[in-house]
Parts: C-alpha cells; sequence; structure tokens
C-alpha cells in the first residue's frame, strides 16, 4: 500500500508545479501587452495587496518589494492492515456419566467354596521287628591331602571394560485427548424360544409289585469246633529307675523372687455393644460413556468484510502568486499630489 502512496504523491506534486509555472508565463504576457487592461484588472482578486504592494498614500517603492510566499501542507491518512479476531462457535462433546441401575436379587446368594481338610483315620496292622535296629548318623571330620596352596592365574583384560546402566526417560508419545475404553459388566437377557404349550416329565414313584415263588430253604451251616492254641511266653521290658550323677563345679546362688502383691480384676458385668450384621442394599454408580449420535458438522457461512483498494481523487492546494500591476506616470504624479493635499489619514 505504501509503495502505492508514495509514487502518487510525487506525481500530484509535480502536476502542481507546472501547473504554477504555466500560469506565471500567462500573466507575463498579459502584463507586456500594454495598458488597455484596465477592464481586465478590476476583476482580478486584489486579496492581499496592501501587504504586497504598499500603502495606497504612499509612494510606491517597488524596489522594496517581498513577496508573501504561502505554503501548504496537506495530509493523507494511509490505511494499515490489522488482525480482526472473530469468535467462531463450534461443537463440544462432553461426555456425561449417569447412573445405571442393575436389578440385584434380594437376599443375593454369595457361594463361596471354603477347603476343609478333613483327616480319616485308616487302621491297619504294621509288624515291628524286636528288637529293631536304629541307625543313627554321626558327623565326623574327613581329613583330605592336599599339597600345597597353589596360584591360580585369571586373565583379566585392560581396560577392564564395566558396563553400568542408567536408567533414562523414554517420552511415549500419546494423542491428546485420547480414547478410553472401559467395559462395564452388565446383565444381558437373551431370549429363549419355548414351544408353548411344553411338556413337562414328571418323575412319580409307584409300587412295583414282583411275583415271587413259594418261600425255599436257606442252609445254615453248623457250629464247628476252634482250635485254641496253648498260652505262650510273653516278654514284657520293665523301666528300672536309677540315679544320674551330674557333676557340678560349684554351688551357685539361685534367686528365688520375694512374693509380691498381685492385683487382680474382678470381671464386673457391665454393657457393651453387640455388632450385628444387617443385609442391605448398596447402590455403587458406574459411570459409562455414553455416545450421543451427532450429524456431520454444518457448515457456517459468515460474511467476511475484505477492505477493498478503490483510488479517490483528492484536491490538492497549490500556491499562486498575486500579480503585480504596473501603473502609469500620470495616474501615479495624481495620487501623488492627491495624497499631499488631503494628508495621511481620512
Amino acid at each position: 500500500m505504501r509503495m502505492f502512496v508514495l509514487p502518487c504523491l510525487a506525481v500530484c506534486l509535480a502536476l502542481a508545479h507546472c501547473a504554477a509555472i504555466e500560469e506565471k508565463k500567462a500573466t507575463a504576457a498579459d502584463g507586456g501587452a500594454g495598458g488597455g487592461g484596465g477592464a481586465d484588472e478590476k476583476t482580478v482578486e486584489k486579496r492581499g495587496l496592501y501587504g504586497s504592494v504598499g500603502d495606497y498614500h504612499h509612494h510606491y517603492q517597488p524596489q522594496h518589494h517581498h513577496e508573501h510566499i504561502k505554503t501548504v501542507t496537506i495530509e493523507k491518512k494511509v490505511p494499515v492492515h490489522y488482525t480482526v479476531t472473530k469468535h467462531v462457535p463450534y461443537t463440544v462433546e462432553k461426555k456425561i456419566p449417569y447412573e445405571v441401575k442393575v436389578d440385584v436379587p434380594q437376599p443375593y446368594i454369595v457361594e463361596k467354596k471354603v477347603p476343609v481338610h478333613v483327616k480319616e483315620y485308616v487302621k491297619y496292622p504294621v509288624h515291628v521287628p524286636k528288637p529293631y535296629e536304629v541307625i543313627k548318623k554321626i558327623p565326623y571330620e574327613v581329613k583330605v591331602p592336599v599339597d600345597k596352596p597353589y596360584e591360580v592365574k585369571i586373565h583379566v583384560p585392560q581396560p577392564y571394560e564395566v558396563i553400568k546402566k542408567i536408567p533414562y526417560e523414554v517420552k511415549v508419545p500419546v494423542p491428546q485427548p485420547y480414547e478410553v475404553i472401559k467395559k462395564v459388566p452388565h446383565e444381558v437377557k437373551i431370549e429363549v424360544p419355548v414351544p408353548k404349550p411344553y411338556e413337562v416329565i414328571k418323575k412319580v414313584p409307584y409300587e412295583v409289585k414282583y411275583e415271587v415263588e413259594k418261600p425255599y430253604d436257606v442252609e445254615v451251616e453248623k457250629p464247628y469246633d476252634v482250635e485254641v492254641e496253648k498260652p505262650y511266653k510273653v516278654v514284657v521290658e520293665q523301666k528300672v529307675p536309677y540315679e544320674v550323677k551330674v557333676p557340678v563345679d560349684k554351688p551357685y546362688k539361685v534367686e528365688v523372687e520375694k512374693p509380691y502383691p498381685v492385683h487382680v480384676k474382678v470381671p464386673v458385668p457391665q454393657p457393651y455393644t453387640v455388632e450385628k450384621k444387617v443385609h442391605y442394599t448398596v447402590e455403587k454408580p458406574v459411570p459409562y460413556e455414553v455416545k450421543v449420535p451427532i450429524e456431520k458438522p454444518i457448515p457456517v457461512y459468515t460474511q467476511v468484510k475484505v477492505p477493498i483498494h478503490r483510488e479517490i481523487p483528492v484536491p490538492h492546494k497549490y500556491h499562486v502568486e498575486v500579480p503585480i500591476f504596473k501603473h502609469h506616470e500620470d495616474h501615479h504624479q495624481s495620487q501623488h499630489e492627491y495624497g499631499h493635499g488631503h494628508g495621511h489619514g481620512y
């Protein structure tokens, strides 16, 4: 934009300067044409003549003429680009957890398998020989003959490499936001097709009569003799107590505690709290994701104002010099006499 405005200003200034030069030439040509321009001089604008030409009551002094030049400054506003922030509404999906009630039968049956150890005693005869052998293991020192301590050389590379594991953080890129899938178990009712009416088989016990022939004879064995061996000798080991002497170095003192009073608390019956388990329902909210169907994003058309560059003609002011008129000697002389006769004022 600035590159476009600066050349326009330069062209406008050049045109104004050329127009001023042409007007100067035109006024110079009109002044050299002669004194027949008395009728034209009356129509010329005389603004600023008193300051430039001098007082009409004094002598005309053309050599001390000072021309007053006006300067015109042009201020033009240049548009500058700036950013405009606009609020664009968009849809935001929000997950709202809500409570799901699952029917639980009351009372709720909880089956828990508890392992129980059951000891079962089985009686069976075991033959133990008399007397029986007892093997006891007694550790004892075994001396192994070794020639001499000998040197063992192990090759170690130089420099010795030491591998040290240094933990460092590993950054795994996680998309934001990321989806978390949580499985919530819930009861699913499956309808099983059942024919109606359907057959029900019920077992009814009833008596079955078997035909039995006439009573028959059962043979029973007669009592028989059992041989009993004569009594035999039984060896019984009797334990005989005897004194065992333990050698003691010296008699030592044994501290015996003196009797001391012991406070015994007598239990006094007092009321106490009894905790009783009462079954009650506990409602536990299970949050889970609910997907709300949303149609495709609807395009929203908005009007955006775009600046359009358009050239607007701006009027420029330029300086116009005041024309200087040359009077004749007769007119100047009469004016001089008139000024001396009436004084300097009105």
